[in-house]
């Protein structure tokens, strides 16, 4: 028995020690990995809504399977795939808070001309060595990562709750925050918006809380990252949460100045100017009624939530 034992242990460390070798991945030489999906499947009945709801209208495709060819940008971390019955109705509610406001409001025209093509699903968030967590990314213009699936769920959905909200709230502001990086991708804000608190953007923003951010006339933390972060928060934030919540940030900035030197009339100045500045970006760049917008994705949004 003695022996048996140490010639098991023996082999665990040769096998430790190959699966530790550095080699190049060549994904041509991959095998199909069982249950993720490989590279052919039925086609299945979500395949079929996704091909009906989403890519015969507006040419989009939703990718939900391991591909080991994928191009995920720069996700390198440890990720898993979405669960399968959650695809269908996560990406239905996606489609009536993101597509079918812009479709309704603008024209099918213009999003499926702007729209990215793919979304790629993925099941965990990514969590980053500063402890920020990857929801989203923007690839382009062309696809659109959508992370964390397997923690969101909306009204309807099995042991949906209202805490479950969260998440799929953040799912809603990441993927208006994203599509609101191709917007200005494709024709860039107004110079004023770049010149209203350039000396404020820090690439330490987790360093702020949202509160700290809100005193120097930021939505978010987040928006102090980079000045076109600045302008999709905005968008997202306004669309998502709606003008109640934003005059209810307002109100909520205390008197006094804050650590950086800026004083609560400049923080609502600056909040309420980015405002102004979007809905006339939205107007002038893309003949678009922002507050039309903006009172379809909030019904849309309380629907799917309350």
């Amino acid at each position: 028995m003695k022996n048996v034992i140490i010639g098991l242990l023996g082999l665990s460390i040769v096998a430790g020690l190959m699966s530790c070798r550095k080699e190049k991945f060549d994904p041509s030489e991959a095998d199909e990995i069982i249950d993720l999906g490989g590279s052919t499947w039925a086609q299945g009945d979500i395949d079929k809504w996704i091909g009906d709801s989403l890519t015969a209208p507006y040419n989009i495709s939703a990718k939900y399977k391991w591909d080991a060819f994928e191009d995920l940008n720069d996700i390198t971390y440890n990720i898993v795939p979405p669960k399968e019955e959650y695809i269908v109705p996560i990406l239905s509610a996606i489609r009536k808070t993101w597509i079918l406001p812009y479709t309704t409001t603008a024209s099918d025209e213009f999003f499926n001309k702007i729209s990215p093509k793919i979304i790629y699903m993925i099941g965990s968030p990514a969590f980053e060595e500063s402890g920020a967590i990857k929801l989203g990314v923007a690839e382009g213009g062309k696809k659109i990562i959508l992370l964390a699936i397997n923690y969101t769920k909306v009204k309807g959905m099995e042991g949906y709750n209202a805490a479950d909200s969260f998440w799929i709230k953040q799912m809603f502001l990441t993927i208006h925050h994203e599509f609101g990086h191709i917007l200005h991708s494709n024709i860039l804000y107004p110079i004023d918006f770049k010149n209203l608190n350039p000396s404020l953007i820090t690439s330490n923003w987790q360093d702020y809380t949202d509160e700290e951010a809100l005193r120097d006339g930021f939505i978010t933390a987040y928006s102090m990252n980079t000045i076109d972060d600045d302008f999709v928060e905005m968008i997202c934030h306004l669309l998502v949460n709606g003008d109640a919540w934003f005059e209810q940030m307002l109100a909520s900035i205390p008197e006094g100045v804050s650590d950086r030197g800026t004083t609560r009339d400049q923080a609502v100045t600056r909040l309420r100017t980015k405002r102004s500045l979007i809905i006339n970006y939205y107007k002038q760049a893309w003949n678009i009624d922002f507050a039309e917008l903006q009172t379809k994705v909030r019904a849309a949004v309380n629907t799917l939530l309350y």
